[in-house]
């Protein structure tokens, strides 16, 4: 197991001595957490983590260090939508969140702009 900008972890040792290896990083040299939807009064916001530098612990509950992105600017995608609907959004500099869903895409959903966002929410489905 790793353990990167972890308070409290076990400390560093190989398989052979005190069970299952560790290795503990102090910081995180560099980490950007994953964006996460927040709602206040009915409205959402899309959040989204800046990049942090020698980070140990976690970020608390007050989202200081995110870019806070209206649902006006996000496009919510469903599995009715295609990639050319998904990819228009994109290319109109829309941050996607798509929908649980098995979505059947015929063509790659291309991010180009820099800090664009994909974001998929509910648990992955396998089907035939």
């Amino acid at each position: 197991m790793v353990f990167s900008g972890c308070k409290n972890a076990p400390g560093s040792h190989c398989g052979g001595h005190g069970g299952k290896p560790y290795t503990n990083v102090a910081a995180s040299p560099v980490i950007a957490e994953k964006p996460f939807i927040t709602e206040n009064g009915g409205r959402y916001t899309l959040n989204v983590p800046r990049v942090e530098r020698n980070k140990v612990g976690n970020s608390g509950p007050n989202y200081d260090n995110v870019d806070k992105v209206d649902f006006s600017k996000v496009f919510v995608a469903n599995e009715h939508n295609s990639a050319s609907d998904i990819n228009s959004k994109l290319d109109q500099g829309f941050h996607v969140v798509l929908q649980p869903g098995n979505y059947r895409l015929t063509d790659s959903i291309r991010v180009n702009k820099p800090g664009q966002v994909v974001l998929g929410i509910g648990g992955s489905t396998c089907s035939t």
